[in-house]
């Protein structure tokens, strides 16, 4: 009553939870708890996370990768030095032959072929411009230096068909038959080529069991180096 009677003695009515809430004059309370803006919330240091951040440390990770990546080691540099010193040195041809009496090479009707194997094959490297890879070698010097052996083996005056070729050498093997064969390896060309004596001339046999005439004698001459 007494509080009723001091409401009326100030001539205000008590406000009602009603006309507060449906009055826009009389303001809200405001919440006690109020939520942090978004800005305010910084991000967590390292001493407060005892490491670096996760997305920090691979970021940094990454950065560092290709720089590592394009620095050289001393084993690629020296590979590299290495091949361009390889281009830059020429490679020595590795040659092969086929060694056999003379006579039976220039003078025999069963090879009477071979001055136009050779001339073929002369005619067919000028169609395709390649360089001339295969020699007629009277008495090579390298049969009784490098293989004393074997050259006992050969009647002599003996002769050499030399070639960088080794399929060639390989089939001209096969075909001649009764010949040595020899693979040189990479030798000088001087040292290949380095011819050790001359060729006699050849009696004309005979019997001559060719179907064909004989080729004039020296035919061998153009492919004899000079």
């Amino acid at each position: 009553m007494q509080h009723q009677l001091a409401w009326h003695a100030r001539g205000a009515s008590k406000p009602s939870l009603s006309s507060t809430a449906l009055n826009p004059s009389i303001s809200r309370p405001t919440a006690i708890h109020a939520r942090p803006a978004l800005t305010s919330l910084a991000p967590l240091s390292a001493s407060s996370r005892g490491s670096r951040p996760i997305v920090a440390a691979a970021a940094e990770s990454a950065a560092q990768q290709p720089a590592a990546a394009t620095q050289p080691s001393s084993s690629d540099a020296a590979q590299k030095a290495a091949k361009v010193l390889e281009k830059a040195t020429p490679k020595q041809k590795e040659w092969y032959a086929v060694v056999a009496y003379a006579e039976f090479f220039f003078n025999d009707p069963q090879n009477e072929s071979l001055a136009e194997q050779l001339r073929e094959r002369v005619r067919y490297f000028k169609e395709i411009n390649r360089e001339i890879d295969f020699y007629i070698v009277p008495e090579p010097r390298w049969l009784d230096q490098k293989y004393p052996e074997q050259a006992k083996m050969v009647r002599r005056p003996c002769a050499a068909i030399m070639s960088t070729d080794k399929s060639w050498i390989t089939f001209m093997k096969l075909r001649l038959d009764r010949v040595l064969r020899f693979d040189l390896g990479p030798i000088p060309d001087s040292e290949a080529l380095a011819v050790g004596g001359k060729l006699p001339e050849f009696k004309k046999p005979e019997k001559w069991t060719a179907p064909y005439p004989g080729y004039t004698p020296g035919w061998w001459e153009k492919f004899i180096p000079q």
